[in-house]
């Protein structure tokens, strides 16, 4: 015998019986018949194999059997109490964890001012930031082992069950120090430096060089695969090559003149951030509406470069 070899509507007529002494009180309680409520409780018996009550006229006393599985109920009626009440909480606070999905190119600067934020904010949160390809963090989205993944596309047509929010663009330049660039200004004599990207599957310096020279056939050689934006820029600082970064994050270092953005006297290559999430219903949970929240409330303040 197991719960769900068992009617759960006669456990609870059981138990209004039970509390309540009798037929007729458990009749009340449950807006049924005297009758219903007779034959849920041999039904039950019947059931189980077991007598729950004695039966003395009118009143019903517990056998041992009966007392025991009275007791289990209360329990069983307590926890769950507690638990809508932990619910009716966290529908007023947002707390607990929130799985953050990141391809590897994406900025740290931005992250973590945003994390810092919504942390602070909502102290009963956490996070857990995971880094992979964008294809890995789609999938893991879709798969529901995150709860947000950026990306640098909005969602397919076919990914009906995403929703997509582009949060900024940003310009992608061609850097690397001065000392490395001086005097280089053709796209054969770029070629010949060496080159850091984020990784083989999607080379950044291939698009690159598609956006300023179509239908070129110069092809650069990349000497790291760093995955992340920070690395990238290090490398770069360190003379180990050029490499294409976003504006916004190499710009101190240009004032600084520790770099220099290459001019090709076309529009910069762009990208759009997006924000994805698994499409939350009609009742989000509040941890996961405040991170949506502090998401857009701080890419908003984050202008594309003209």
């Amino acid at each position: 015998m197991s719960l769900r070899d068992v009617d759960l509507n006669k456990l609870a007529t059981f138990f209004a019986v039970a509390e309540s002494g009798g037929v007729s009180g458990a009749a009340r309680r449950l807006g049924l018949t005297r009758s219903a409520v007779s034959q849920s409780l041999s039904g039950l018996e019947a059931s189980l194999e077991v007598q729950l009550f004695h039966r003395a006229g009118r009143r019903l006393v517990a056998t041992r059997e009966g007392e025991l599985l009275r007791a289990r109920l209360s329990e069983y009626q307590g926890q769950l109490d507690r638990t809508l009440r932990e619910l009716a909480n966290e529908e007023r606070e947002a707390r607990g964890l929130v799985r953050v999905g990141l391809f590897l190119g994406f900025s740290r600067l931005h992250l973590s001012r945003l994390l810092h934020r919504f942390l602070t904010d909502h102290p009963r949160t956490r996070v857990r930031v995971l880094y992979g390809s964008r294809e890995e963090i789609r999938e893991r989205l879709l798969a529901g082992r995150v709860d947000f993944a950026f990306s640098l596309r909005p969602r397919s047509p076919q990914a009906a069950r995403l929703r997509s929010s582009r949060l900024f663009e940003q310009e992608l330049v061609l850097v690397g120090t001065r000392a490395l660039l001086r005097g280089r200004s053709s796209l054969e004599a770029l070629a010949e430096l060496p080159t850091v990207d984020y990784y083989q599957g999607d080379p950044l310096i291939e698009r690159w060089t598609a956006h300023h020279f179509p239908g070129s056939t110069a092809r650069f050689s990349v000497r790291a695969w760093a995955a992340t934006t920070d690395l990238v820029l290090e490398l770069v600082l360190q003379r180990a090559g050029i490499a294409v970064l976003p504006r916004d994050l190499v710009e101190p270092q240009v004032r600084g003149r520790r770099l220099r953005i290459v001019e090709t006297g076309r529009a910069e290559l762009r990208d759009e951030v997006w924000l994805d999430e698994l499409d939350p219903g009609p009742y989000p949970a509040p941890r996961l509406a405040a991170f949506r929240q502090a998401v857009l409330h701080e890419f908003a303040q984050l202008q594309a470069p003209s």
